[in-house]
């Protein structure tokens, strides 16, 4: 084995295990002294769990509850609840913050920001900032801003990833690939409050590896200390893409700049694959940062260089968490109309689309070839490297529909239908029986596999339907009963993703509609809104 090589196994072992097991002080990787003197303390104290005098290790669960109910007591314009109960029966917490009670957030009075911390348990700094965020909210020099803004705090959105130091849920689901099928009680509880408090902006704070697959990749480490992407999705309202393009974006990369934090797109890679490359973030609707996209929220992920790393830097990596949504909540305060004017904008161009206008069911990232910087593990100095690229800025579109009207599913399908409700779609019920013109689909062919993105198979969003489906024109009898989810309606461009049938993020991929080769899916598109009298769910 070359010597690059040995460097390379050792590294994998020490950045990339430890996101297989529970947190163990002792095991952390020691950077070299020439690595780790590039990324020196913020000029700032936290007092937070994770920092007091003799912390080994982060802020476990009975912490964070026992700092939140402590912040309650003194912090008037923040409400502490309950959202959900963990797999394994954890408190997850979320934190509302208004100076203008509750029942006002979400109603297009104020913008609402909305932070998510701790998806992934093994990623502890995004969790730690939102303690942070809401002191200095609650109780501290960011209370003023609650006189323009809404903020909306979930501080961790994976408490049992978090007690064992592992990135999956108790039952071993990616949380930050369920926010379309909505399959846990975690993300169940992050897609309920979306619905309630309509969010015009949200962050969604990650850690991501520093050496493991970028070591056998490039021979070098991540150098970089924030990953910044907005959604990049297909059919997102051409408002947001301009807001987040010329506004938002702008405006963290000032802050991080002010801040002295770096930063570049989010990427990643498969380090197993040499001909793997480097991949920016999925331009699938089931992350948070996609689907909340097509929830019509301006909506960025930030990733900090921390997976693998122990607590090295971790004040650091929190300060660059604090910087961003510091940055969000500023701006949404500063310019409260304009944030405000773009989100209901979104709105208003979804809904108005009509019929037949074409929308994307699937398209794939475009290849370029770009240089990145990384840093050697040894020396600590910059190595430069060019990669295969796939960009989410640019996508090519691999298969077009014409928008129907709406679509409508059988009362028998009641598993679909509730997963459209979660979602806060609206449906309505057909009251009595008509014919109309529409459109099924005819399965072809039916295979199993895994969900794919660009780097390749992405097996930790589970085995999925990869079906090819042909569409017959025919006159549909609905019957009493039967459901129908119209496109008319701001939330319309999560219908594609959940009911066309080649979406890999949708029912019939995930086998919640069944999908039998040969036959006809129970899910029908139809040219005109039906006469039928509809009801309300």
């Amino acid at each position: 084995m070359s010597g690059r090589n040995i460097l390379a196994a050792c590294l994998i072992v020490a950045l990339g295990g430890m996101a297989q097991a529970q947190f163990k002080p002792e095991s952390a990787y020691r950077e070299s002294a020439a690595a780790a003197e590039r990324y020196p303390d913020p000029p700032v104290i936290y007092t937070t769990p994770a920092f007091a005098s003799g912390k080994a290790d982060f802020t476990s669960q009975s912490e964070m509850m026992a700092f939140l109910t402590g912040l309650a007591a003194r912090a008037p314009l923040m409400t502490l609840s309950i959202v959900a109960k963990s797999q394994e029966g954890r408190d997850m917490p979320a934190l509302v913050f208004t100076r203008h009670g509750v029942d006002t957030v979400g109603k297009g009075q104020r913008p609402v920001v909305m932070l998510i911390g701790q998806q992934h348990g093994n990623e502890p700094a995004g969790g730690e900032a939102m303690l942070v965020l809401a002191e200095r909210l609650g109780a501290g020099d960011l209370t003023p801003l609650l006189d323009a803004v809404d903020v909306v705090i979930v501080p961790r959105g994976n408490p049992d990833g978090a007690d064992r130091f592992r990135r999956a849920l108790a039952d071993g689901v990616d949380p930050n690939r369920d926010h379309t099928q909505l399959r846990t009680p975690e993300i169940r509880a992050i897609a309920a409050l979306f619905t309630r408090y309509r969010p015009d902006i949200l962050l969604d704070c990650h850690e991501f590896t520093v050496g493991g697959r970028w070591v056998e990749k490039t021979g070098g480490l991540v150098r970089i200390d924030g990953m910044i992407q907005a959604a990049t999705v297909p059919n997102l309202a051409p408002a947001l893409k301009q807001i987040q393009d010329e506004v938002v974006l702008p405006s963290l990369r000032t802050a991080f700049d002010a801040a002295g934090v770096t930063y570049d797109w989010y990427h990643t890679t498969d380090g197993a694959n040499p001909a793997s490359p480097v991949a920016m973030g999925s331009i699938g609707a089931d992350t948070g940062r996609n689907v909340a996209g097509l929830r019509n929220a301006v909506s960025l992920l930030l990733e900090t260089r921390g997976v693998g790393l122990g607590r090295a830097h971790l004040a650091r990596r929190v300060h660059s968490h604090v910087v961003a949504a510091e940055a969000m909540l500023t701006l949404a305060a500063r310019q409260p109309g304009d944030i405000l004017a773009a989100t209901r904008r979104a709105e208003a161009e979804v809904v108005a689309i009509r019929p037949g206008t074409p929308f994307i069911v699937t398209a794939r990232q475009q290849p370029e070839q770009r240089k990145l910087t990384f840093i050697d593990p040894v020396t600590g100095q910059d190595r430069v490297v060019e990669v295969k690229w796939l960009s989410s800025l640019d996508m090519e579109t691999t298969l077009t529909r014409p928008r129907p009207a709406g679509y409508v599913l059988p009362a028998k399908d009641g598993d679909a239908i509730e997963a459209l409700r979660r979602l806060g779609l609206t449906t309505q019920t057909v009251a009595r029986a008509e014919t109309v013109a529409g459109e099924r689909y005819r399965v072809v062919k039916v295979e199993l596999g895994a969900k794919e993105d660009g780097r390749g198979d992405d097996t930790g969003a589970g085995q999925i339907v990869k079906g090819s489906y042909a569409l017959e024109q025919a006159s549909i009898q609905l019957e009493p009963g039967d459901v129908y989810i119209g496109l008319d309606q701001p939330l319309a461009a999560l219908l594609p993703v959940m009911l066309e049938p080649e979406s890999q993020t949708g029912l019939a991929a995930n086998r919640v509609l069944p999908v039998v080769e040969g036959g006809v899916l129970d899910v029908i598109r139809i040219t005109e809104r039906p006469a039928a009298a509809l009801a309300g769910p």
